[in-house]
């Protein structure tokens, strides 16, 4: 059984995903009996976005989930420091402070390594948008990858990993693209938030399984499984009913790249149901409902995979709960962080089950 662990971006908002995780890691130990699992012992195959791509690499790298909410607690305050007056034409934050947790977390020996380390103790997957090409950049450390050969001059396991994650986490507006120079050429990267896959979930299935990808592992309910983990969904809308006529350019530009992010991890989420089992899944909406098997089984004879999709839809009556904050599900609001800590618990405490990761 090959275990797949896709991760969605979504800024702060990965201190709900973390709780997922933590929950995952404790039923895990508990059924091994091994309290110094984790999860890079159970996941073959780790994959994240943004945020996603940041705590996927550091699963990857074997840590346990408490050195990632550790890093987070300690370090958001560092990453999310408004730029100076000057530099906020160019960005809302300074991107020193992230470049440098990375760059001193992936580094052995003081020196930063490679995307082609060994320290990775998983398939390790993250997603950019290369603004110099104008293409999405899936980017895995797996050595049959068409661009990991190494007769090439431009190998991307030559790139060192914290910029690769700090090129995922790019997000427009809040921080400056990366540059990454190698072999000769030099493009900048942009948060993959922006491409189809800030949830990477069904890319992450298409690259372990399609011959192009180097992979070709093989599928079936009995061989994969994939859990997909969420930040938490907020549905975009206007923020006040104005007449058609009000609705200014800002508001529109303001609503739009959140939307998009939105529906594209919708679709994401619903390649991975129709084609995979659902095990378990919050509704997507009132049409699909959670298209779990009983639903869905007729349209497909051969699942292809075991699915899980950990991700609340957040209620009106939680919005309402959370309303004394003003942009309590920004991806850079510092003061959310406890009650998304407690959301996140009390979420993984209700829904994530041991059957459905063994």
């Amino acid at each position: 059984m090959r275990n797949i662990l896709s991760l969605d971006g979504g800024g702060i908002r990965g201190v709900f995903l973390i709780q997922i995780l933590a929950r995952m890691e404790a039923l895990l130990r508990e059924k091994y009996q091994k309290p110094d699992l984790v999860l890079a012992d159970h996941f073959h195959y780790i994959g994240g976005t943004s945020t996603g791509a940041i705590v996927a690499a550091v699963l990857s790298w074997g840590a346990p989930v408490e050195t990632i909410e550790k890093l987070y607690l300690d370090q958001s305050h560092q990453v999310f420091g408004r730029a100076n007056a000057l530099n906020r034409i160019w960005a809302k934050f300074e991107a020193l402070a992230l470049d440098r947790i990375l760059r001193d977390f992936f580094s052995v020996d003081g020196q930063p390594v490679l995307l082609g380390t060994e320290r990775l103790r998983t398939h390790f997957l993250c997603v950019m948008r290369n603004a110099t090409t104008g293409a999405p950049w899936i980017i895995t450390n797996n050595p049959q990858a068409k661009y990991n050969d190494p007769s090439l001059p431009d190998n991307n396991l030559l790139i060192p990993l914290y910029k690769l994650i700090r090129a995922s986490t790019a997000a427009p507006y809040f921080f400056r693209p990366e540059r990454i120079s190698l072999g000769g050429m030099e493009w900048l990267f942009m948060d993959g938030g922006v491409t189809p896959y800030n949830n990477p979930a069904f890319m992450m299935y298409l690259t372990a399984t399609l011959p192009c990808f180097g992979n070709s592992w093989e599928d079936g309910e009995d061989k994969m499984r994939i859990i997909s983990v969420g930040t938490g969904r907020v549905r975009e809308t206007f923020k006040t009913r104005r007449f058609f006529k009000r609705v200014t350019i800002f508001d529109q530009i303001k609503h739009s790249l959140s939307a998009l992010v939105d529906s594209n991890n919708q679709h994401q989420d619903l390649s991975c149901r129709v084609l995979g089992r659902c095990l378990f899944g919050e509704p997507l909406d009132s049409e699909l409902g959670s298209l779990v098997p009983e639903e869905i089984d007729a349209l497909t004879s051969r699942k292809r995979f075991l699915y899980c999709r950990y991700n609340h839809n957040i209620t009106p009556d939680e919005k309402a709960e959370v309303a004394h904050i003003v942009n309590f599900f920004s991806l850079d609001n510092l003061r959310a962080i406890d009650l998304l800590r407690e959301f996140g618990q009390h979420f993984a405490a209700q829904s994530v089950r041991i059957e459905h990761l063994v």
